[in-house]
């Protein structure tokens, strides 16, 4: 799986409903394992188990886009689903953030056909 940074142009806004994590209350709560169901582009479903913090991040970007620089460290969660378990998250790059004042910043988007099959309440 490739890591796939697409960069917008300036006039480009992340969606309304981005979530901008603080701290991990500020994200979904069950962290007992559940198992998820991935289609890949080749039409083949996978099936992984998560728990703990990637199962909080995959249920996090599940319900909406979440902003990748954070106090929680998403971005080392994103990279253990990214690489060991072929989740397709891709990062969208914006400028100006006025809620942070950064130049730049990014978003993460689950950029494919992923659903939670079993394990536990959100």
């Amino acid at each position: 799986m490739t890591n796939q940074t697409k960069i917008r142009i300036p006039t480009d806004r992340p969606p309304a409903n981005a979530l901008r994590v603080d701290k991990w209350s500020d994200m979904p709560t069950g962290t007992s394992p559940a198992r998820y169901e991935i289609l890949g582009e080749d039409g083949q479903t996978t099936t992984i188990t998560l728990a703990k913090g990637n199962r909080i991040i995959l249920d996090a970007l599940i319900e909406r886009p979440v902003f990748c620089a954070s106090p929680v460290r998403i971005s080392d969660r994103v990279c253990i689903l990214r690489r060991d378990y072929g989740v397709p998250i891709t990062k969208e790059m914006y400028t100006n953030d006025s809620a942070t004042d950064r130049a730049k910043f990014g978003v993460y988007f689950l950029n494919g056909a992923v659903r939670r099959i079993d394990g536990g309440a959100a």
